[in-house]
């Protein structure tokens, strides 16, 4: 061990290295110091864009999601086209083609909001509400996801119809996209109530329930009037049936069906208010 060299004036001259013969205190402050923070604090508008990319990022890579809601709509417009098509001078056809649009949007609208029992169920919404998600972002961003994964079927539906015959223009073509597609939010919110008041997979049965129910009184497989009176009563109290009326309206033009736009905005408040009584606790955030 090397020690320090005496001088002509009898005192030493240390030769380690500055930082060796830096006092203590100054050595502790330096590694303890806190490490500035070198950007700002995601916002909620941020958080909440960031789920609804990762949830609709999980659902579209999901196979067997995709094929359900797309080949199932598609291919009963084939069938019910070939047997039904020509109908009407063709238009018919059209017909067919929204009401299978409707059922495909449906249909991935109801199954998205039911995967929230699966991310209540693993635990993964528990932990982004730990990780600063507020239930507000989750719900919107629950909506957003939705809304995107129920495009693709509307989309396949309407580009096979004209494939195969449908005579419809761009723009009505895709004002009754657009106009299928707004319909479709109260279908969205009962898909999340579902997935937040029933449990484990209940809440995928009661899912596939509701649609097969929602699409056969709405007449979307089969026209309406062929049902008894109380179907149709019930028909025409219900989402379904309206979004079929207006995506027809949107596309062979006639009298709006303000009707349907009342139906459509009562269900959508009633279900907002649901989803907002039943977030709480979906979430885990009632006093145990």
């Amino acid at each position: 061990m090397s020690r320090p060299a005496a001088t002509a004036a009898g005192t030493t001259t240390d030769h380690r290295s500055p930082i060796m013969t830096s006092p203590p205190e100054s050595i502790m402050l330096t590694s303890t110091a806190p490490v500035p923070r070198t950007g700002a604090a995601p916002t909620e508008a941020s958080r909440t864009v960031r789920y609804a990319l990762h949830t609709t990022r999980m659902t579209v890579t999901d196979i067997m999601f995709m094929v359900f809601t797309i080949a199932m709509p598609v291919g009963m417009y084939l069938l019910f086209g070939m047997m039904f098509g020509d109908q009407g001078g063709g238009e018919a056809r059209g017909m067919i083609m929204v009401n299978m649009a409707a059922y495909g949007g449906l249909g991935a609208a109801v199954t998205a909001g039911t995967q929230i029992q699966e991310d209540q169920r693993t635990g993964f919404l528990r932990q982004l509400i730990v990780a600063g998600l507020s239930p507000r972002s989750f719900l919107a961003g629950s909506v957003m996801a939705a809304s995107a994964v129920i495009v693709p079927a509307l989309i396949a539906v309407g580009v096979v119809g004209i494939a195969t015959g449908v005579e419809v223009g761009p723009a009505a073509f895709g004002l009754t996209i657009v106009v299928l597609w707004l319909g479709l939010l109260p279908t969205i919110l009962i898909g999340i109530v579902l997935g937040m008041v029933l449990k484990g997979g209940t809440a995928m049965a009661g899912g596939v329930v509701t649609m097969m129910a929602m699409a056969i009184f709405g007449g979307l497989w089969m026209p309406l009037e062929m049902f008894p009176d109380w179907m149709q009563q019930i028909g025409h109290a219900i989402p379904t049936y309206w979004i079929s009326q207006l995506g027809q309206w949107s596309m062979y033009g006639g009298e709006l069906p303000v009707t349907g736009l009342l139906v459509i905005g009562a269900w959508t408040l009633v279900l907002g208010v649901l989803c907002a009584l039943s977030l709480r606790g979906a979430v885990g955030l009632k006093r145990r």
